[in-house]
C-alpha cells in the first residue's frame, strides 16, 4: 500500500527484512507468505531471491532513509505479521525492537500497530458484508 515510496535498494532491503520478521516466531504462515508474495508485485520485484543479508545492516540501512519510508516499511511489516488476524508475543517484541532502533516513540509504535490491526478489521468487515 506505501511500498511505492520506495526506491529499488530499499524496496529490496525491504523484502530481507519481511522476510526476517516473517521467521520471528519461527512459523511462517501461509497468510504471511502470500502477503510477502503481493509486497514483491508491489514493489515490482517478482523475481527477487532473498540474499539473506543480516538484520543489523538493514536496519542500519534504512536509518539513512526518510523517516516517512521508515514509518511505510513498519506498517507494512507489520501488516505482513499480521496477515493470520493476529500479532504473537515474538512478532510483537521483535516490531517494538524495530521500531526502537529506528528513534520511535512507544506511542508511534503502538499507534501503527493499532492502525495495521484496525484496518485489517475493516477490510475483512468489507469483505464479509459484501460476500454475503
Amino acid at each position: 500500500m506505501f511500498l511505492n515510496m520506495l526506491n529499488e535498494r530499499e524496496s529490496k532491503n525491504f523484502l530481507e527484512l519481511a522476510a526476517l520478521a516473517m521467521k520471528s516466531n519461527a512459523i511462517i504462515d501461509r497468510d504471511e507468505k502470500a502477503v510477502y508474495e503481493t509486497y514483491k508485485r508491489e514493489v515490482n520485484l517478482l523475481d527477487y531471491q532473498l540474499k539473506n543479508i543480516d538484520r543489523e545492516k538493514l536496519v542500519t540501512a534504512f536509518l539513512s532513509s526518510t523517516k516517512k519510508v521508515r514509518k511505510a516499511v513498519y506498517i507494512e511489516l507489520a501488516g505482513v505479521l499480521y496477515a493470520d488476524d493476529r500479532i504473537d508475543q515474538k512478532e510483537q517484541d521483535w516490531l517494538e525492537q524495530l521500531g526502537k532502533e529506528w528513534g520511535f516513540r512507544d506511542t508511534e509504535i503502538r499507534r501503527m500497530i493499532r492502525w495495521v490491526q484496525d484496518f485489517n478489521d475493516l477490510l475483512n468487515e468489507g469483505y464479509d458484508y459484501i460476500l454475503k
